[in-house]
């Protein structure tokens, strides 16, 4: 099963609700999803929000570049620029 970001972000939470320290905390990320555990900077950055009384899972939104400019308006921009 791979864990996905959310899943890691739960357990983090839980994990940290518990009491445990970050170190902890990314040991057994690392034991549990191998490689594909987060760094130990995400889980710290993750149990301070968490201390803090963050409860969402999420990230909040990010300014800059969209991961994506894929969209009907690009498409169709490039392809009168072809023709």
């Amino acid at each position: 099963m791979e864990f996905t970001k959310e899943n890691m972000r739960f357990f983090i939470f839980m994990r940290c609700k518990l009491g445990e320290s970050a170190k902890l905390i990314h040991e057994t990320l690392q034991t549990v999803c191998g490689d594909w555990a987060c760094s130990y900077q995400t889980v710290c950055r993750w149990v301070k929000d968490f201390d803090e009384g963050k409860e969402s899972l999420s990230d909040c939104p990010r300014p800059g570049r969209p991961k994506s400019c894929v969209n009907e308006q690009t498409i169709v921009s490039i392809k009168k620029d072809i023709d």
